[in-house]
């Protein structure tokens, strides 16, 4: 029963040292480091060091084994790999090797240290492999097993293992091979259990947003002031029951504050420390403060800009957990969005205001409502998409601000039109599908708002009632004399009678704007310039316009 004593030695202090690895986990500083190994070299030199302490340690209690050979170097080298890539695993076998070699009493081959070397790099190239595959135990176990059996292999091929007496080499396989494969897969095994737990936090913090996001929504979106602002902390503070003191400020005031303390002596302290957070831009060091402990400030913006910080923390707790970080950093995302879909609102206000003329008032009255449904669905699940679709629409909105009369490059024109497009395709996905075929090199001029009315028809009169969907083609061309554009679709047609009367300002349309953009091109261009349209009932439709060379900055009649 040699190799049993054999085993329960490398299993036990390979098992110590994973209950120490898993404390670590549950720091904020190896927290921090797991989840920015790839962004930050200070997480990999923290990886290196705690593996090779590690290593180290279990190299001199081996010193009390049968022989030195004996010992968790490889398991400690491998997994360092295999969790912080090529980098920490070069490191950590560098570092634990040179330390070893120069100070412990170790008698190991002389290649053992550039075994581990080679060991590390190659189990760190393994990394990005193992990550595709979730961290699976087993694959863990196989990579593990194939590292311990190369490194059996060499040491019998160089009969340079010596054992004490009563033992053999045989007595010595088995546990090595299963307690280091095991080793191995076990400290893998603890980082996807770190993982999952983040997930669960994250997952949990979510929702706890999502639920403050409803309650607060009527709140934030009327803007952000002083009102707004202490409704919407106090909102947080009981919703999230987790923070002592929640605060939303802008740049230059502290617009709303909230604490579960009540008392006035107590309540002076913590606001005074607060504020001298603020007056320093929250970069102050918890310990000269005299009763916030822990804090975290989340910058909020209004599309993008700046405006102002929401911030929240303990007057006890030294640190925030997980959970309350995720938590604190969706209501700042919620804050964020909110604030920005109020900027739009108050946009579309100002362009009622503005009476836009006739080509903009024809918009779609619902068009608006649609696409904040649509942002207000991505604001808590893809907060990112959410805030591109929020710009859109700005630039969209912006845009229509134009005087119709104004010339503007085509290349504004085009990405008036993309931000259109945009916020149609997040609201139909894959249904509706635009692109462009520009032959044109050199930048021209065309009347502000032409195209727009063109391809908005084309989605809405083609495409929309159309159950499959289908696609838009905008074609850029130079002709003799003119530029040539065209917007062709695949929908369902314009009939012949429409057709007809189609550019008759004498009969009620319901949209004006093909009318519009005709009469527009014929003041500027002349009559010879006018809007072509040729269209087949369940077929598509094609709208050319031309663009003559010569800039016109007058109205012809």
């Amino acid at each position: 029963m040699v190799w049993y004593n054999i085993i329960i030695g490398l299993c036990a202090r390979i098992f110590l040292m994973l209950i120490f690895f898993s404390l670590l986990c549950r720091t904020s500083l190896i927290r921090k480091a797991l989840t920015t190994l790839k962004e930050r070299r200070r997480s990999r030199i923290l990886l290196i060091g705690m593996f090779s302490a590690m290593a180290l340690v279990d190299i001199w209690v081996g010193t009390e084994m049968p022989a030195y050979f004996l010992n968790n170097h490889l398991v400690m080298t491998v997994a360092a790999g295999l969790i912080g890539g090529p980098v920490v695993g070069l490191g950590t076998s560098l570092l634990s090797s040179a330390i070893a070699y120069a100070f412990m009493p170790v008698a190991f081959a002389t290649y053992h240290y550039p075994l581990m070397v080679a060991f590390g790099l190659a189990s760190g190239c393994l990394a990005a492999w193992l990550q595709r595959q979730n961290f699976i135990f087993s694959n863990a176990f196989m990579v593990g097993f194939i590292f311990t059996a190369i490194y059996l292999c060499i040491n019998i091929a160089f009969g340079t293992v010596n054992l004490l007496d009563g033992y053999v080499m045989e007595d010595a396989l088995f546990p090595m091979v299963f307690s280091y494969s095991l080793g191995i897969a076990a400290f893998l095994d603890t980082l996807e259990d770190f993982y999952n737990q983040q997930d669960k936090i994250e997952g949990i913090s979510a929702k706890t947003a999502m639920q403050i996001t409803n309650s607060s929504m009527s709140l934030v979106q009327s803007g952000l002031n002083a009102t707004t602002a202490t409704e919407t902390v106090n909102l947080i503070l009981k919703e999230a029951e987790t923070f002592d003191f929640v605060a939303i400020t802008s740049l230059n005031e502290i617009l709303g504050f909230a604490s579960y303390r009540t008392e006035k002596p107590f309540l002076s302290f913590l606001e005074s420390d607060f504020f001298r957070l603020f007056k320093y831009s929250f970069k102050m060091d918890t310990k000269d403060l005299d009763v916030i402990r822990s804090y975290i400030h989340i910058p909020i913006y209004n599309d993008k800009h700046h405006v102002g910080y929401f911030c929240c923390g303990h007057i006890l707790n030294p640190d925030l957990t997980p959970f309350e970080e995720t938590l604190a950093k969706g209501i700042g995302t919620m804050i964020t969005n909110q604030i920005t879909v109020h900027g739009i609102k108050e946009k579309a206000e100002l362009y009622d205001k503005a009476e836009i003329k006739a080509l903009q008032s024809q918009i779609n009255p619902h068009f608006l409502f649609n696409a904040l449904s649509t942002i207000s669905f991505y604001c808590s699940s893809q907060p990112q998409t959410a805030k591109a679709l929020i710009n859109d629409l700005a630039s969209y909105y912006r845009n229509n601000l134009t005087d119709a009369n104004t010339m503007i490059s085509i290349r504004n024109e085009l990405q008036h039109i993309n931000a259109y497009i945009h916020l149609e395709q997040a609201r139909f996905g894959d249904r509706l599908s635009v692109d462009y075929d520009i032959n044109v090199l050199e930048p021209f001029q065309v009347p502000a708002l032409i195209l727009q009315p063109i391809v908005e028809n084309a989605i809405r009169h083609g495409l929309y009632q159309k159950l499959s969907g289908g696609q838009i083609i905008i074609t850029i061309d130079k002709r003799k004399g003119y530029y040539r554009i065209t917007v062709q679709d695949d929908g369902l047609g314009i009939s012949p009678e429409r057709l007809k009367y189609i550019f008759d300002t004498s009969i009620p349309k319901k949209s004006i704007g093909l009318t519009n953009v005709n009469q527009r091109l014929i003041a500027l261009y002349g009559p010879k310039n006018h809007l072509k349209i040729f269209s087949r009932v369940d077929k598509g439709t094609i709208v050319i316009m031309k663009i003559p060379f010569q800039e016109v900055t007058e109205n012809n009649d």
